[in-house]
Parts: C-alpha cells; sequence; structure tokens
C-alpha cells in the first residue's frame, strides 16, 4: 500500500503564449479547470499505475470537496483517511506558455486545516510534500513504518530535523538550491545526505535525475520528448518512484521508470500521470532503448 498525506487543489490552467512582465496584461488562450494539488496528483497517478493508494488530505465542505471525493473514487484511491473541514477547498492558479513552462499560486483553503490527529499510518511506502502544515508532514515521517518519500514542494522548511526521517528524498533543482543554499552540487548533495537516511534524488527536467547515496553518485537519463505542459511532472515522477518501489524494484531501475513516466506526461495536458494501458508501450520502448543503450556501451569499454 502506499500512503500520499498531502494537498488537493481545484486548479485553474491558463494557458498564455508568453508570461506577463512586471504591470503587463496579456490575454489567455485558454483556461482549463481541472483537479490537482501535490497529494492527489500523486495519489491518482500511482493508483493509475496499479498501485492500491489510500490518500490522507482535506477538502472544504464545498461543492469542490464533492467533485474531489467523487473523483478519487472513481480513479480508484481510498479515500477513508479526506477530512472534510469547515473551509473552502484549495485551489491552484497555473500560468503555462508556450514552452511548456509554469509559474503556480496556491491558496491553501483546507489544505491548511489538516492536522496531526488526521493522519492514520500502517506500513508500505509513504510519499508526502510541503503544501500542507509541516509539523503535519513530520508526524506523518515519524510514525510511519516503511519507506519515506519527501517530495520538498514547496521547499520551504523550518524545521530541518524532518530530513532525519526520511529516506528519501526528491527536490528539483530550485528546490535543491533552495534546501542547501549551495551552488556547488557536490557540496549540497553532501549537506542533505548527512540526514536523510537513504538517497536524494535530484530531478533534472529533460536532463533526467541525479541519484545520490552515501555511497555513488548515478545519473539516470530520460526520453527526449516534446513537452506541451509541465505542470505536475514532479508528482508524476514521485508517484511513479513511490510505484515501482513498492513493487520491489531496486533504486535505480524505480527512477529509470519514474523518468519514462513523467516524460511521457509532459506531452499531455495536466498535472496528473497516465493510465497503464496508456503507457505501456512507450515504457516497454523506452527500456529497450536504454538496455541497449547500456549494451553498446560496455562494448565500447
Amino acid at each position: 500500500m502506499i500512503y500520499v498525506v498531502g494537498s488537493y487543489n481545484t486548479d485553474y490552467i491558463i494557458r498564455v503564449e508568453e508570461f506577463p512582465a512586471m504591470g503587463e496584461t496579456i490575454f489567455a488562450k485558454e483556461i482549463i479547470v481541472s483537479h490537482g494539488g501535490k497529494g492527489s496528483n500523486q495519489a491518482v497517478s500511482a493508483a493509475r499505475l496499479g498501485s492500491k493508494v489510500r490518500l490522507i488530505a482535506a477538502v472544504g465542505n464545498d461543492e469542490r470537496g464533492r467533485e474531489a471525493l467523487k473523483f478519487w473514487k472513481e480513479e480508484g484511491v481510498d479515500t477513508s483517511g479526506v477530512k472534510i473541514k469547515n473551509t473552502y477547498t484549495g485551489s491552484a492558479y497555473i500560468l503555462v506558455n508556450r514552452r511548456g513552462e509554469t509559474m503556480i499560486v496556491v491558496n491553501r483553503g483546507a489544505n491548511y486545516e489538516l492536522n496531526e490527529d488526521d493522519v492514520e499510518l500502517d506500513d508500505g511506502i509513504l510519499l508526502t510534500q510541503m503544501e500542507i502544515r509541516e509539523n503535519v508532514v513530520k508526524k506523518a515521517l515519524q510514525r510511519f513504518e516503511g519507506i519515506k518519500i519527501l517530495n520538498p514542494a514547496p521547499a520551504n522548511i523550518s524545521d530541518y530535523s524532518i530530513l532525519n526521517y526520511v529516506d528519501i528524498l526528491t527536490p528539483n533543482e530550485i528546490e535543491f538550491k533552495e534546501l542547501t543554499s549551495a551552488d556547488d552540487i557536490e557540496y549540497g548533495l553532501n549537506i542533505l545526505l548527512k540526514k536523510v537516511k537513504m538517497a536524494v534524488i535530484v530531478t533534472l527536467g529533460e536532463r533526467g535525475a541525479l541519484i545520490a547515496t552515501k555511497d555513488k553518485r548515478v545519473l539516470i537519463s530520460t526520453p527526449k520528448v516534446k513537452a506541451i505542459d509541465t505542470t505536475g511532472a514532479g508528482d508524476v515522477f514521485n508517484a511513479a518512484l513511490a510505484h515501482s518501489l513498492e513493487k520491489g524494484e531496486d533504486l535505480e531501475s524505480a527512477v529509470e521508470f519514474a523518468n519514462i513516466i513523467a516524460s511521457y506526461s509532459v506531452t499531455k495536458i495536466g498535472a496528473i500521470g497516465p493510465k497503464w494501458e496508456e503507457v505501456r508501450e512507450f515504457v516497454e520502448k523506452e527500456k529497450r532503448k536504454e538496455k541497449g543503450r547500456r549494451g553498446e556501451e560496455e562494448r565500447r569499454n
């Protein structure tokens, strides 16, 4: 079982040609309303790949909250850990330009009302992020028995002792710099590896993902695709990582799989990953290509 402790937002995706400059007014090409929030994105993305997933989150007692519960049930996500709070459901406002780059503003709403007593966990894989209260994230990490993944997004951590309870930390490049205040990646990795138990995985977009443990560094490449919308790519990566680890894959294989799934996801609009039947052929093709590349490298060496 994968337990996802995190946020839900209604996403308002605003597609534009270019981001506005300070004080500039521009026109939207399209506005799309969809389900989002890092917790929800990760839970649904993992469920779509075939994992059993329980979401621990909070929604408001409004129509958007009711729509979220209906959506999760349709996607096969266990909602027994979702709490309904006497407030409004969270929302996110996402600008997406023609290159698929994003700018995001989040109004947390009910996400900020999720508290420590709302979190009930068993064992398996825990996946959590930072769009809910930091103390709730910390308590979940402390209580959980199993592999614990923290996606530090956003990376506004005030109590760095939280990292002592993390097995796998998965920042992107921006979050990595915010956590370490380091321009030198090796120096920053050493800072984080003194706290994190197992590994730091830095996601590098089209350059892949760097796995760092106390013993080695491994760069896992990612398929080359034409990005349409990078919203949620990190959420899809983390969901696929948790899914693969829950199946018993080793870390390098899990990151390779997560890269493939995340790469496919940016070729579609939206922040949620593909269903397994949709992406199976792409995964198999990319794994064959990677196997061939490695074989060629071994022959040259």
